[in-house]
């Protein structure tokens, strides 16, 4: 199960295994990130999951062997624009490659949705043995909650 392909976006580039990808979602990845926490803000989040994603950032997980339904973690920074409807979400999807080429930052991209390579995600619980790299995205999501979080937060 070697890094045998490659996959460039943007000016970043990695290598991977996609069957490898598929083993430590099968073995590994059971659960969403946000539905293992019990807060407002993952609770919204997991309501849209499915229809959250474009079409290419699809693809890209796809290619990789990541489960688009199966987030390693996700969070939320606050209202986007002013807008009370709308909040930004963050969050990673992990695959067993690393990063090859270009820097791992975050790329000026056109809202609402933005995504990249980075070596960098809370990896304290994950296989030692493996190397493990993710995309991050960052999401503009609608509140579809009837319940509103607290303005008075942060």
């Amino acid at each position: 199960m070697g890094m045998d392909e490659e996959l460039a976006l943007h000016s970043q580039k990695v290598r991977f295994s996609r069957e490898a990808t598929i083993a430590l979602y099968r073995d590994f990845i059971n659960m969403p990130g946000a539905d293992r926490c019990t807060c407002i803000y993952c609770k919204n989040f997991a309501a849209q999951r499915g229809k959250a994603y474009p079409e290419q950032f699809l693809h890209i997980l796809n290619k990789l062997g990541a489960e688009p339904l199966k987030e390693w973690e996700a969070f939320e920074y606050g209202i986007a624009d002013e807008n009370p409807k709308t909040w930004l979400y963050g969050g990673w999807f992990l695959f067993c490659g690393k990063l090859i080429e270009g820097t791992d930052h975050r790329p000026k991209q056109p809202k609402p949705f933005a995504f990249w390579f980075t070596s960098s995600f809370p990896n304290a619980t994950l296989p030692k043995n493996q190397e493990i790299c993710a995309v991050e995205f960052l999401a503009e999501i609608p509140w579809v909650l009837a319940e509103m979080p607290d303005a008075k937060k942060g």
